[in-house]
């Protein structure tokens, strides 16, 4: 009876105000209570290997317009990464923070540990950081280079690696130079991070709390440790995990855009409205009775379509192992895809140049850029231009995640088999009546 009342996971509104920590335990409660219903192949880990990173960043920057917290997240493992790898000589300049204790924070003499950031060991596999224990005891002074130049630190042992990126110079937010913690590693790029994404106005300033935004520029001021950022890590990995990825899951089911899914609930109910016609009709008539079975054809196929429209699917979409494309992802004037995969991007790549690339990549896979919004991007008047009918009949791309063939085919049974109970019951009522004999 399971898939009777299967559904896929429910949908977690956002919570009021900046990020804190107790819509943030909201959102793990309920997490807690749908855990079976989101597949292995669709979990946090796999999509942020790489897998369905793309379309994740996607839907963050163009449904819920909030991907900087992604963008900064991804970042913030993969600068753990690199800062547990820099030489024990410059990362003791930066001492581990204790928001317990600021001021009494001891200077750390050895790396740190990857507890630290409050990862767990599967997202920081996942992200292709392995082998922490191997990490700590590595002779890291025989690194090797990267383009040619050394580089003992700089580079990262998965997937992401944000280490050449260019760091302009940023104004100290108290208005000092700083000098005395110019000699702390990384110590321009967290100036750029912050004026990024922390600092209030920053172009992709992140939804903190007055206290906990004020709490990790006095730490930031003082050390470049990833401990640092730890409010931030917090309150990220949760809202990302149990309110994000929920979501993101429940959008992806939806293999059609918002006018083929109004085409197909229409097309439905057409059905539907056919089926009582011809039941009708056949009832009113001298015909044989077991012509009325013909209704339940209509029937049938009416609300299973019905109900898998009410979820976003379209069967014969899945059917096809297709979705149709995105308004974002359809080609440009110069006939290169809006959207991009994760190769194309440069997250297989060991830098990443904004100066380089911010002609052709869209805003959501830069790291450094203007403000995560779409309002100058081409798609935007293009799709605006176009009729009902092409909307409603867009393009369709491949899909291949398994994950999610799963969860829509277990939709389409549901679908089927209440399209089955409704329609035996009437059809075993019309077909009960008596002839009407009126033609």
């Amino acid at each position: 009876m399971s898939i009777l009342f299967y559904k896929k996971p429910d949908y977690r509104p956002k919570g009021e105000g900046p990020l804190n920590l107790q819509n943030c335990q909201e959102y793990v409660e309920r997490t807690k209570d749908s855990k079976g219903d989101i597949p292995p192949d669709l979990s946090f880990e796999q999509i942020i290997s790489n897998k369905a990173l793309p379309d994740f960043l996607d839907y963050l920057a163009y449904v819920t317009n909030d991907a900087e917290n992604l963008q900064f997240y991804l970042w913030l493992v993969d600068y753990h990464q690199r800062f547990r790898n820099a030489p024990l000589k410059e990362t003791a300049l930066s001492p581990k923070w204790n928001f317990d204790d600021p001021c009494s924070s001891p200077p750390q003499s050895d790396n740190s540990s990857h507890s630290d950031l409050g990862c767990s060991d599967k997202t920081l596999s996942a992200l292709g950081v392995e082998d922490f224990d191997a990490m700590e005891e590595e002779d890291i002074s025989n690194a090797s280079t990267v383009d040619g130049h050394p580089s003992p630190y700089t580079t990262t042992r998965g997937t992401l690696k944000f280490s050449e990126i260019p760091l302009m110079e940023c104004k100290a937010l108290d208005g000092s130079n700083r000098r005395s913690n110019n000699v702390q590693p990384f110590r321009m790029e967290i100036d750029h991070i912050v004026a990024h994404y922390i600092a209030p106005g920053s172009p992709r300033e992140l939804n903190l709390s007055h206290k906990d935004r004020a709490a990790v520029l006095y730490a930031l001021r003082r050390t470049t440790h990833p401990s640092a950022f730890q409010p931030i890590k917090t309150l990220l990995d949760l809202t990302l995990r149990n309110q994000t990825h929920p979501n993101f899951v429940r959008w992806s089911i939806c293999n059609g855009n918002r006018p083929w899914t109004i085409f197909l609930r229409t097309f439905a109910v057409c059905n539907i409205v056919l089926g009582f016609v011809i039941a009708i009709l056949l009832t009113l008539s001298r015909a044989s009775r077991w012509f009325r079975i013909l209704a339940a054809l209509e029937w049938w196929f009416g609300i299973t379509t019905l109900i898998t429209a009410y979820q976003g699917l379209c069967v014969l979409l899945l059917r096809r192992h297709t979705r149709e494309v995105r308004p974002w992802e359809m080609d440009d004037e110069y006939g290169h895809r809006h959207g991009c995969d994760d190769e194309q991007a440069g997250l297989r790549y060991s830098k990443i140049v904004y100066q380089e690339t911010k002609s052709r990549w869209p805003v959501k896979m830069e790291l450094f850029g203007p403000p995560n919004t779409s309002d100058n991007e081409t798609w935007m008047d293009r799709y605006g231009m176009k009729s009902v009918f092409k909307r409603t009949f867009e393009k369709e791309v491949p899909t291949q995640n398994q994950g999610l063939h799963m969860m829509q085919n277990r939709i389409v049974r549901q679908g089927e088999a209440w399209a089955f109970i409704i329609t035996v019951p009437l059809t075993v009522f019309f077909t009960a009546l008596p002839k009407g004999n009126l033609y």
